[in-house]
């Protein structure tokens, strides 16, 4: 695929989309806005394949972490949200503006809320991201469970 073979892209689709697709319709929740997150994904990865080192990751924690990426994208910015039919709006609009979620992560810790930004927005690998912080992958680790505890907590009050 880094030389340009469109078969091999194919042969990517046809191995990696349906668990791709069920990592992006738990995150968007809509069945139409997964697959065209979908699609975007495998046009995100046939552009930015020539970057993809086999040696850092395995293609499909590269391509979950590119998936992850654009559904939570789809999902903040309510870019698809055309096709989600006008019944359903309201639900998908509250998940967008879930503002207790708003609240929590407002709450967090420094060290916890940058932990979440790198893993779960700039789709960072643990490494990476303790790399970037500065700080031990236990540390990241330990401040990951953390912001989850504290999410949890305002969730549920």
């Amino acid at each position: 695929m880094q030389n340009g073979d469109q078969a091999a892209l194919g042969k990517l689709y046809t191995s990696y989309a349906p668990v791709l697709l069920g990592v992006i319709t738990r995150i968007v929740q809509h069945p139409d806005v997964a697959e065209q997150v979908l699609q975007e994904t495998f046009v995100a990865i046939w552009s930015r394949i020539k970057v993809y080192d086999p040696s850092k990751n395995r293609f499909l924690t590269w391509g979950l972490a590119i998936a992850r990426g654009i559904a939570i994208e789809a999902l903040n910015t309510g870019k698809h949200g055309h096709l989600v039919q006008p019944s359903e709006t309201t639900t998908f609009a509250k998940k967008i503006e879930d503002k207790r979620i708003q609240e929590a992560f407002c709450l967090l810790e420094p060290q916890e809320r940058e932990a979440l930004e790198l893993i779960y927005l700039k789709g960072y690998s643990c490494q990476q991201a303790a790399s970037a912080m500065g700080i031990p992958e236990e540390a990241l680790k330990s401040s990951l469970k953390m912001a989850f505890k504290h999410i949890g907590a305002q969730k549920a009050a």
